[in-house]
């Protein structure tokens, strides 16, 4: 089972309605199942803010911007961004074929003599 991780890189903030009101989240998520890890980051413009309910910039949380982000993003975008997250783990599990000797290539002997 894989464990998702949201970080907020960043906030981009303007001065309405408020002074330093957050408008836009650079955010990484990133996922680990045992060893295998996967990350993808984006950014998306969160959705304008509450003046009835109104949070100032030095009280915002990592948590309160990551839940702006998920309902700026809606579930459906969410969703697909953890299973990008999810492909890129999945991918690292698929073997890599390497190189074999050509069978009618006679191979170099190593016989000291």
């Amino acid at each position: 089972m894989t464990t998702y991780t949201w970080k907020i890189n960043t906030l981009s903030v303007e001065n309405v309605p408020e002074e330093n009101t957050a408008v836009m989240s650079n955010f990484t998520i990133s996922g680990v199942e045992g060893s295998l890890t996967g990350s993808v980051t984006y950014a998306v413009n969160l959705l304008p803010a509450d003046a009835d309910n109104f949070t100032p910039y030095a009280d915002v949380t990592q948590a309160m911007a990551i839940q702006w982000t998920q309902d700026a993003l809606g579930a459906d975008r969410v969703a697909a961004m953890e299973a990008e997250v999810q492909a890129q783990i999945v991918t690292q599990n698929i073997p890599t074929p390497q190189p074999a000797p050509l069978p009618w290539v006679p191979t170099e002997s190593t016989e000291v003599v």
